[in-house]
């Protein structure tokens, strides 16, 4: 559940033998009934259709931390989509050109944004921090937006992605920007701005480590969830 972040802090059995019974060596004892053969636990039925279809795949979003930003660690998002699609992920779409993509791809988020990152720095020869959601996941946020129905400019609220639920933070006093926490994200309104913000210059990200996070206004990330659905 969200929580404000206020000024200040927020916060095993016989072993068979034999074809399945036990080996008795002088002759059954009438007091001692034979082992019944062992029980097989029923295969789980795999359908052809299902084998040829492959793994299961999820629908997922990455975003990249500090692409293209004032001519440093260049990521044509044509190039981006081929990336991707060479690692085997589907229905690869990009939303312009900060680093966001939705696709299909199996496995786990974390292992896919891992994957990610290691083939962004062998082919652009730089590393660049990756945060991945499902699509599920996205949706989710989106509902559990702490500022809905305010009417707020969405260019302004900010949600900050982590790798991990964060530390306690502190809202420096003469800060005027409302900061909720939830999960491993970090809602952040700013009244006058991102640029104009003092909350990196007076040490509000520290515990955290600006590297290990990347952050999308609500306007991108409702565009990349109606992109996911196909919209």
């Amino acid at each position: 559940m969200a929580g404000q972040v206020h000024r200040g802090f927020f916060s095993a059995g016989v072993q068979l033998q034999d074809g399945g019974r036990e080996r008795i060596p002088h002759g059954p004892d009438p007091a001692t009934p034979l082992a019944l053969p062992a029980r097989r636990l029923p295969l789980p039925v795999v359908s052809a259709a299902r084998r040829k279809r492959g793994p299961i795949v999820t629908r997922m979003a990455a975003l990249l931390r500090g692409v293209n930003v004032g001519g440093h660690r260049k990521l044509p998002m044509s190039e981006f989509r081929d990336l991707l699609g060479g690692l085997g992920f589907g229905a690869v779409a990009t939303y312009i050109q900060s680093g966001n993509a939705v696709f299909d791809a199996p496995g786990r988020p974390g292992e896919v944004a891992a994957a990610i990152g290691e083939a962004v720095a062998e082919r652009f020869g730089f590393t660049v921090p990756v945060m991945v959601r499902t699509a599920a996941e996205i949706e989710a946020l989106l509902d559990a937006d702490p500022f809905a129905g305010r009417g707020l400019d969405e260019s302004k609220v900010i949600v900050m992605f982590l790798d991990a639920a964060p530390p306690v933070l502190e809202v420096p006093e003469d800060c005027p920007e409302e900061v909720v926490a939830a999960g491993r994200e970090v809602w952040v309104y700013y009244p006058t701005g991102q640029g104009t913000s003092r909350l990196g210059q007076r040490g509000f990200w520290k515990p955290i480590g600006e590297a290990a996070m990347t952050g999308r206004n609500l306007r991108t990330l409702k565009r990349l969830r109606d992109m996911a659905n196909g919209e």
